[in-house]
Parts: structure tokens; sequence; C-alpha cells
């Protein structure tokens, strides 16, 4: 939804047209602030450039598209240019925050049969091509956007070793040129240049590959997985057999992605930027159904349970465990993973219309209905390659809310055309989605409400199989977060020192502190929240677990507070009148101070804290809960242990008519 729009051309100088004909013209545009400039330079290569605060960050860059219908940025010659200034909100029930300001100044150039695009934010920069070529399809052998960046400029690189990946790679801080021997990095990727920090991003991926840099021709170049002519099966995914010489087969008139550098002056400025959101396509379906909220889990704790008359796995005895747990505990979702399926001799993409069910799936999702638990069920991605729409409707006619789609493990144009396919025929059929195994989110999320949430991310279920260490966890809210909605999986009660942790698939535990997994739920934007641990775990962490489950999963406001990637990070955020503070650090112990000032000035607070215990350098469990009074304006000192953090909720008090507190 558009509200408060105003809309403003600006004429460019005639001295730019002038230019333009004589082949060598260059076209500037401003943010708001007037802080962050694009320029492109048409001429025998369109070029684009970008200065922060008058230092340049990006220098003639090569832009372009290479096409069975000619070469989109070749020998180009504009024809015409113009912009605007554009001055609106957007609303997102489902983001974090409600209304997201949308302030940019554009600037359009026109050449022979097609459109360059240029959005420029007070903290981003974006381009996008759209092209005009007559009508029918189009096949695009490649994009160009030639980065360059020197051997030296410093980076952080998600580096992936091919094109199918499950996208859960450690962020490496890297200089460019150690690049030159590896396949891809996929986005966000970070560089420092001209005393910021620029994120490469991109929003809008509707029938088109994902985006990766990969080194080539003396700097960090564009790169998309080609085509797949074939697909094999590997292990649980299927993988491209065979490729094609292109990498996408699209119409010849269309919008392509937005190419997004956002801007960092100082690293919290990444910690909760919502560029992505603002430049994919609106809504296409109706989200008034869609409901998010946290979730229990089975899998991660290999269904085990204490204290019970039954014997736990995936049996029937269990989920009524975990539904009536859910139910008295007000936790909206249960997932149900992989397992309750029987597909002996069926073919996978039949397997929900023809498989046998190894539990009574309808029986215990009406049993969840009855006490008010929503179900979301796991399936392998390669189940809805077939007639995905029948099958989903099987899915919705058993009662499902909802479905956790696993293994797609790739990002070229067949895999992005699937997660919009599944995410439109879901919202048909009123099912939320949850990818797993997924590429990076791209917007999709605002275009599809429903989908509410996307792994490609190292969680916290590798702790089962590899180690996942706080610093890796810090990196997250600065990098992979800077896509969308991420699906870590936080609340382990398994907290161990670095020197304790082991794998033990069967009971996994998670290095850091007992404060450091509640900060998570703040600090990890998850409008589908999955809560890893056993039920059991959270029967006796009673404390804990009715802290972490009252945390909102979408937000109202969020503001950075402080961090650095990798070190720690304190951010702040709303829902009503309430707020919560979220605090993680690496394993460096560290005092930080949190600034109160965004509260409400004329009103009086409580604040309920968990931090680190003071014997948590011998139990990584240990905690601190206590309850405050604090006044606006306040700062508030809290020290973080190595691997540790802290939660604080800030309940804004109330009093009646004679001035007595009403709690």
């Amino acid at each position: 939804m558009y509200f408060n729009f105003v809309k403003k051309l600006v004429p460019l100088a005639c001295a730019c047209i002038f230019a333009a004909a004589a082949g060598a013209a260059s076209f500037p545009v401003k943010s708001p602030d007037g802080r962050i400039e694009m320029v492109f330079n048409d001429g025998e290569k369109l070029t684009m450039s970008m200065s922060v605060d008058g230092k340049p960050v990006i220098e003639n860059a090569a832009i372009g598209m290479k096409t069975d219908k000619g070469e989109l940025g070749a020998n180009a010659q504009a024809r015409s240019s113009y912009g605007s200034e554009h001055r609106s909100e957007i609303e997102n029930p489902f983001g974090i925050r409600r209304v997201v300001p949308d302030n940019y100044n554009t600037l359009t150039v026109e050449f022979d049969n097609y459109k360059l695009v240029s959005r420029v934010y007070d903290d981003c920069a974006a381009y996008r091509f759209v092209s005009a070529m007559g009508g029918g399809e189009m096949t695009v052998f490649g994009e160009e956007l030639a980065l360059g960046l020197g051997d030296d400029v410093p980076a952080i690189a998600h580096i992936e070793d091919g094109d199918g990946t499950s996208f859960e790679k450690v962020h490496a801080r890297v200089k460019v040129g150690e690049l030159k021997d590896r396949h891809s990095s996929t986005l966000p990727f970070i560089f420092e240049k001209g005393g910021v920090k620029t994120a490469v991003l991109e929003s809008d991926l509707h029938n088109y590959p994902a985006m990766r840099l990969a080194y080539g021709d003396g700097g960090m170049r564009a790169y998309s997985a080609k085509y797949p002519k074939s697909l094999k099966e590997s292990g649980a995914s299927m993988m491209a057999a065979e490729t094609e010489e292109f990498i996408a087969k699209t119409v010849a008139d269309r919008a392509f992605p937005w190419r997004i550098f956002v801007v960092a002056r100082e690293d919290k400025d990444l910690a909760v930027n919502d560029a992505v959101y603002r430049m994919a396509s609106p809504a296409r379906v109706d989200s008034e159904w869609v409901e998010p909220g946290m979730s229990i889990w089975e899998w991660w704790s290999d269904w085990n349970l204490e204290g019970v008359d039954f014997k736990s796995g995936m049996n029937r005895e269990t989920y009524t465990h975990l539904i009536d747990f859910a139910s008295e505990h007000e936790v909206p979702y249960l997932l149900i993973d992989a397992g309750w399926l029987d597909e002996t001799g069926v073919a996978r993409e039949e397997s929900i219309l023809k498989g046998k069910l190894k539990i009574d799936i309808p029986g215990i999702i009406a049993e969840a209905a009855e006490k008010d638990v929503k179900v979301v069920l796991w399936l392998f991605s390669s189940s809805l390659f077939g007639d995905a729409a029948a099958a989903l409707d099987k899915i919705k006619e058993w009662g499902a809310a909802g479905i956790k789609v696993d293994f797609t493990d790739r990002d070229d144009q067949t895999a992005i055309e699937f997660y919009e396919r599944i995410a439109r025929l879901a919202a048909e059929r009123g099912l939320v989605v949850d990818f797993h195994g997924c590429a990076k989110p791209a917007g999709l999320n605002r275009t599809y409400p429903n989908v509410l949430n996307f792994e490609g991310v190292r969680g916290g279920e590798f702790n089962k199989f590899a180690s996942v260490e706080p610093p890796h966890n810090v990196d997250l809210i600065f990098t992979r977060m800077l896509t969308g909605p991420m699906d870590y999986t936080p609340g382990s009660m398994s907290n161990v020192r670095k020197e304790e942790f082991k794998i033990v698939g069967e009971n996994p535990m998670t290095m850091g502190t007992r404060a450091n997994q509640v900060a998570m739920f703040v600090l990890y934007f998850a409008p589908y929240q999955v809560m890893c641990d056993s039920v059991t775990q959270y029967e006796r962490n009673e404390e804990v677990f009715d802290f972490i489950s009252k945390i909102p999963t979408v937000w109202d406001d969020s503001v950075a507070l402080d961090g650095r990637i990798g070190e720690y990070a304190v951010v702040a955020r709303r829902s009503g009148d309430t707020w919560y503070v979220g605090g993680m650090n690496d394993w460096n112990a560290r005092e930080v101070e949190v600034d109160l000032g965004f509260l409400d000035r004329d009103a009086a607070y409580k604040a309920e804290i968990i931090r680190d215990g003071a014997n948590v350098g011998k139990l990584a469990r240990d905690y601190k809960h206590e309850v405050v009074e604090v006044k606006p304006g306040r700062k508030l000192k809290i020290e973080m242990a190595p691997g540790g953090g802290f939660a604080v909720k800030l309940t804004k008090k109330k009093f009646d008519f004679f001035g007595i507190e009403l709690f």
C-alpha cells in the first residue's frame, strides 16, 4: 500500500541533452540529501559511477546486457532523459518497520530500444534496465556489471564453490584479489572504499536468475548461473545436469531486476536496512489472512521428550504432546518436519498425491486446529516439480496452514521461477511458505506476503553436524539480513563454552551463552520464527521460554543502536508501545551502553532484562533475569560475556486517574 505520495518532475540540464547528441553525455542524479550521487555516461560502453560524500566508491563500471535482440549498453547514445522526485511511504505489516519511507530521486535515460531507470535514496542507489525489443521472447546471454575494484580493496564475501549450493557458507573477510580462484560470491557482497562500506544487493527477480559477483578481467563482475537444460538428482536436491549457453529466456519487453548499492558510513547502518523490500514489486495477492508468529519444532532435538509415558518420535503421542504445549503457551504454529511421508515406489514429483502417510497427518492437523494451533508441513521442493497445484490442494485438504519447502539449492532462472510459482499457488490456497535450501530473498516476500521466511543461511541447525560460532551469528545481522527475513531457528537451551562444544546430532548444543540465544529473537528478523529446542527443554526453562515466546515476530519500528560487523550488534525494535532491545557479542567480553533516547520522553518504563549471569564463564547457560525501572533519556550499561548477549523488554508504565500504577 502506498500513501502520502508526492512526485515532482525535475528538468535535467540542457547540457546533458546536447551532449547526448554528440555521443558522450553524463547523466547525474543525487539523493534527496545530496550526499550520494550516481552518474551514468553513454558512449561505446554505458557506464555507472557512484560517489558518497564527494568520494568515489564505484568508478566507470560498465553496465549492460547481451541478448539475441541486441546488446544493451553497447554503443549507447541516449535519446532523452528526465528525472523526478518521489516521496511516499509503504505499509509493511510483516517487516522490521510498519511504515517504510520510500523517498528518492529518480532519473530515466532513454535509448533506442531500452531505458535505464535509476533511484537514489539517502541510504542507497540503484538502477535497472527496462527493455522494449518489440515483443515476443528474448534470450539473455549475460549481464554486465564490471565493478572493477582493485585487488587490495577489503571485502566481505559469501563464497560459493559452484552454481548448486545450499547457500549456507560463513562470510569471509578477503581482499578482492583473493577471489581470483574462487567460483563466485552471492549477495550481499560488501566492499570498503571511499571511507564507507557498500553492500551490493538486488531486488525484483521475476523470471530471471539471481546475480552473484565473480572475479574476472581485473575485478568483480556480475555472474549468473546458466539456464538448466536438464536436471539430475544430487542427494536430496535436483541440480543442473546440462546447461544452455544463456542465463535467461524471457519476454522482450520487461523491467529487469534492480541492482542496489547500500551505503554504510557506520557498520550499524547495515543492521536495519530494507532497501530490497522497497524496490520489490508490490503485493500481487491479498494478505489479510496471513498470520506471522512463533513455531514449535521437533527435528533439531530429534523428537526427544523426557518424562512422558510413551516413546517419543514421529508418532501421534509425540505430536499430541507438542500440540498441547503449543496451545498452553499460545504458540501459534507447529512445524512437522521430514519423515511423515512414505515415498516408496513413487516418483518424487507425485509423492504428495500418491505416497503413503506414515502418520495420520489430517488427524494431527484437526487435533491442532481444535486447540488453536496451526500446522506447517515440510516438503521436498522436488515433490512440487510435477502437478504442484494438485499437491497443494491435497495439503490444503488435510488442513495445513503452510509449507516448508526444502532442497531447491539453486538460483538459476528456473529456480527463481519455482520460488515465485509456489508462492503464488500457495497464496491462492491460503498457505504460508517457509523456503529452505533456497537462495537468499530478493523481495519475493513483498510481492507474495504469504512467504514468511527463507533460509539461505548457515543457521542453528548446523550445530547438529558442524560448529556455528558467535562471530558468524553477529555477521548475519549486517550481511544475510540485508536481503530479507532469515530462518535461523534460534532458541537452544543447551548452551556451552567454545571448548565444551561437540557434535551430537541427537542432543545438539550451541556455542555461546543462554542470553545470546534469547537475544537472537530480537535481532533476527523472522515473521515465521521457529524455536529449535525440545519442549522438554522449554518446560525446564519456563522463565526463559515465557520471555522468548512473547517476543513479536514482526515490528512497527527498528533502530540500529550500535555494532560492528562480526563483533557485536545492538538493535531496538518496537511493537505497539513496547520496545525490545537485543545485543549479541563475539568471543570478546565487552560493555555496551544502550541509549534509550528512542523511548517516549513523557512516559516511564519497566525494563525486563535477561543478560549473562555472573558464572557464565563456567556455565554458559547461566543468566540473570531482572526487572528495573528506567526513565527516557537514561542509558543502560550492560556487560556481555564472550559469546554472550542480552535482551531487554521495555514496557510503558500505566497509571490510573489518581496516579496509582496499574501494574
